[in-house]
């Protein structure tokens, strides 16, 4: 069992839950799940979460900026590639 530490953080909250298009044109019911956390003084990115079909490509890649110290505003800079659902990280609000 871990011990969660309190560091003193304040931050928010950007989520999305979804059904990908290959799944609503499918009928699948499978949905995806992202959420991000955003440090409110920096707009350093603390953490991101993706549940879902492809989340294991997807958090790889993610983890590597935010490995760097990448920010909201730099996610929300990227271009969409639509339709992904690695668009859905660059257009959380």
């Amino acid at each position: 069992m871990s011990e969660v530490v309190n560091v003193g953080k304040a931050y928010a909250v950007f989520k999305t839950e979804f059904k990908p298009m290959k799944n609503q044109l499918s009928g699948n019911p499978q949905k995806t799940l992202m959420k991000m956390l955003v440090e409110k003084k920096t707009d350093k990115i603390l953490g991101i979460h993706i549940v879902g079909e492809g989340a294991a490509e997807l958090i790889q890649v993610a983890a590597v900026a935010v490995k760097m110290g990448a920010t909201k505003k730099d996610f929300d800079a990227t271009c969409a590639v639509h339709p992904t659902a690695a668009e859905e990280l660059v257009t959380l609000n």
